[in-house]
């Protein structure tokens, strides 16, 4: 019961509702999007776990949980290595939960789905819980965020990825649907407190009440929706798609639809059938946009390397890169700076340590 938990899967899966809903639970508390080891994996690996510390306190993922890095560094050994860095981002979240005054901590980051083996680890008995969508409504949904890539082969892509990363941790951890968790909150979070180890709480099925709230999370308008309370099942509209498109994105995320229990549209709830000639014609056309997007998302990659510390003006010039049709959908929309850090934060990373290469 002292292991952390995580929350992963896809982006527009479900994973800051189910986040939210953990964290109604009056001993749990998970931080949002944290990013430790994405962020750690960016880092350049021939430096240290000092200067490492630096990248991360001025990053926006750290930023926004509105932490002090001296309340974080307070009590553990120096120097660090990289070798240790679990113990800063434990220390992360232990912090954090102790702020609302649960016991039990842990941390929702989608892309984690890739850090799974740095994450068990650094934690052999961490509770890992994957939330899945329907991979049609999740290319849907990533194709109007900002954030997310416009293209169909591009969000498509993401699904598949994020299948591959988790599938040599299938028996570690536990997958819930989406879908069943909005059909059946009561039944999908008794498995997901069973796994976790904690009892029963009514709490978790009414998390606009009990949750940390809206305020916890950067003020997105995405993450707001997901701080009330659901709407009900979710009903799908084969009929409101195009044809091709749908069939498109069958096609690409057939073995997440597959291992996930997801049927392909019935045709009779399409305005037609689509031939193969023009699914695939879809795809070509799809494919200049997409190797784009590749590009895009490579050089902030490389920016990100050297510099965390990026401002909402650099992070929506990014968007209007990556999928300015989405940036239209939300006219009038700017990405908010993140939170400044309190004054006097770089004792934290007193005194100044040398770099061991035998550390690294």
């Amino acid at each position: 019961m002292a292991a952390p938990i995580f929350v992963v899967g896809t982006g527009r899966s479900g994973t800051t509702l189910l986040r939210m809903m953990l964290s109604a639970h009056p001993r749990v508390y998970l931080t949002h999007e944290a990013s430790f080891h994405l962020m750690d994996s960016m880092f350049p690996a021939g430096r240290s776990g000092e200067e490492f510390l630096g990248y991360f306190f001025r990053s926006a993922s750290f930023r926004w949980l509105r932490l002090d890095p001296r309340e974080v560094m307070a009590g553990l050994e120096r120097p660090l290595t990289r070798a240790r860095l679990c113990e800063v981002f434990e220390a992360v979240m232990r912090v954090k939960a102790a702020q609302h005054g649960k016991e039990r901590f842990g941390d929702k980051t989608p892309s984690h789905t890739a850090h799974l083996a740095r994450i068990y680890a650094c934690w052999p008995g961490a509770r890992v819980v994957r939330i899945v969508r329907d991979p049609r409504m999740v290319v849907r949904s990533l194709r109007s965020m900002p954030w997310g890539p416009g293209s169909v082969i591009g969000a498509a892509a993401m699904c598949e990825i994020e299948r591959r990363q988790v599938a040599p941790f299938v028996d570690r951890t536990l997958k819930v649907r989406l879908e069943d968790l909005l059909e059946a909150p009561r039944d999908v979070m008794a498995r997901v407190l069973d796994f976790v180890g904690e009892p029963w709480s009514d709490q978790v099925l009414d998390h606009p009440r009990f949750g940390p709230g809206v305020d916890d999370m950067p003020p997105l308008p995405w993450f707001a929706r997901a701080a009330r309370a659901p709407a009900g099942p979710i009903r799908q509209d084969w009929a409101s798609w195009d044809p091709v498109e749908l069939r498109l994105v069958e096609r690409l995320t057939r073995d997440c639809m597959t291992e996930d229990g997801y049927a392909p549209a019935p045709a009779s709830a399409l305005a037609s059938q689509p031939s193969g000639l023009r699914v695939f014609g879809r795809w070509v056309s799809e494919l200049p946009r997409a190797m784009a997007e590749l590009g895009t998302a490579a050089g902030a990659l490389r920016r990100s390397r050297r510099d965390a510390a990026q401002s909402g003006a650099e992070m929506m010039a990014l968007f209007r890169k990556l999928n300015p049709r989405a940036c239209e959908a939300y006219a009038g929309f700017a990405m908010p700076d993140p939170p400044a850090l309190p004054e006097g934060w770089e004792t934290a990373l007193a005194p100044a340590v040398p770099r061991l290469a035998s550390t690294q």
